[in-house]
Parts: C-alpha cells; sequence; structure tokens
C-alpha cells in the first residue's frame, strides 16, 4: 500500500502508461484501418532480418538513378503478368516501393491474392527512404 500511496510513485506510473501509449498508438491505427505499409526503418527490418523481397515499380530512368539495394524493377502497369516469373518466396516478406508509396499500396491486396502471405509498401515510397537518410545504389 505504500507504493500506492506515495505521490511520486503513481506521477511515474501516470507518466509510464501515457508514453507506453503513444509509443502504441501508430500501430493501434495501422491495425484499426488495415494499413498495409511500412515505414523505411521497419521496411529496413524487414530487409535484414526477414530476407524481404523489394519491388520496385517506379519507372525504369528512375529506377536506375538510384534503388534500394537488391530492388528488382518492375513496370508498375507489367506488376502482375511479371510476377510469376520472379519466382519469388512467397512465405517471405514482399515491400514494393514507388515514388510516394500511392502507387504500390494499390497493389498490396492484388498481390496478397496471387498467395503472398506478407505485402506491404513503403510507406511514402522512395522519397520517405531517402528523407530518413537511408542509402540507395544505382
Amino acid at each position: 500500500m505504500e507504493f500506492i500511496s506515495n505521490t511520486n510513485n503513481l506521477i511515474l506510473l501516470a507518466l509510464m502508461l501515457v508514453s507506453g501509449s503513444l509509443l502504441f498508438a501508430p500501430n493501434l491505427q495501422a491495425l484499426i484501418q488495415g494499413k498495409s505499409g511500412v515505414s523505411p526503418s521497419i521496411a529496413t527490418q524487414l530487409i535484414n532480418r526477414n530476407k524481404a523481397n523489394i519491388i520496385d515499380i517506379r519507372r525504369i530512368e528512375d529506377f536506375q538513378v538510384g534503388h534500394i539495394a537488391r530492388a528488382r524493377h518492375l513496370a508498375a502497369e507489367d506488376l502482375m503478368a511479371s510476377l510469376p516469373g520472379l519466382k519469388l518466396d512467397k512465405s517471405a516478406p514482399l515491400i514494393l516501393v514507388c515514388d510516394n508509396g500511392s502507387k504500390s499500396s494499390a497493389f498490396v491486396s492484388r498481390i496478397q491474392r496471387e498467395g503472398f502471405a506478407d505485402v506491404v509498401c513503403l510507406d511514402g515510397g522512395i522519397k520517405a527512404w531517402n528523407l530518413a537518410g537511408l542509402p540507395l545504389v544505382k
């Protein structure tokens, strides 16, 4: 009872609960909305830890200027037809990348229907990747 009656402990407990809920809030919103995008930092974790495949659907000229390491290029208009030819592991995460995240997000559910278990788009696209200071290869 002494722990609860101490004002300093109550303040610390309240601070801990508030900060914990603020850290979890962005994930909760994504769960509620069924959002299929990931931040550049989460994408980096998927690439490094889970060996995620990366498909860049920007124009070939933009891809050649700079792209995420190990990314493969498929034109957006040919994505669904060309995807089976890549022979990707359908159980590995798949990250779709475009300029700003809007084009790639439109393909997530379509690719999931093709049997890919974990398909996400890069929120903010390659622009967000650049803003996060992450490297590109040419």
